[in-house]
């Protein structure tokens, strides 16, 4: 019995330590067309894909932006507090300037979005070489 409580506390344990961003976290993400930026370069780079390797690049091109604007959404709603989220959507909404608001942790925030940014740049360019005619891709390297 006392094994079987332990594992129901460890399960909760884990299921709120994935715990999703906030509200504001993901509007601002959206607000700041992270997703359509990304859209832009899938296009840019299906040249290079051969055409029968055009539905797995697709798929995986496709988890590999959503997982990435969801670390983008929860590292803003790690950082950032609500009110300071929703004043950053507010100006983005109404296209206004605003006067720039600092993360709890500036330092922190930096690694952790350059981290991010690194490991998206990376997985991006693993997929075009796994998926890649090679011979546009060599014609690309030169």
């Amino acid at each position: 019995m006392k094994k079987l409580l332990f594992i129901c506390v460890a399960l909760l344990s884990i299921q709120f330590s994935f715990a999703q961003a906030s509200t504001e976290a993901k509007t601002y993400i959206k607000n700041l067309g992270i997703k359509q930026q990304l859209d832009l370069i899938k296009g840019d780079v299906s040249n290079v894909i051969l055409a029968e390797n055009t539905d797995q690049f697709n798929k995986e091109y496709d988890d590999l932006v959503t997982s990435y604007i969801t670390s983008l959404e929860n590292l803003m709603h790690d950082s950032y507090s609500a009110e300071d989220l929703n004043k950053m959507n507010t100006s983005l909404e109404k296209n206004e300037a605003l006067e720039p608001i600092m993360p709890k942790d500036l330092e922190s925030f930096q690694q952790k979005a350059e981290k991010i940014e690194n490991e998206m740049g990376i997985s991006i360019e693993g997929i075009v070489m796994k998926y890649g005619d090679p011979v546009k891709l060599q014609e690309m390297e030169q």
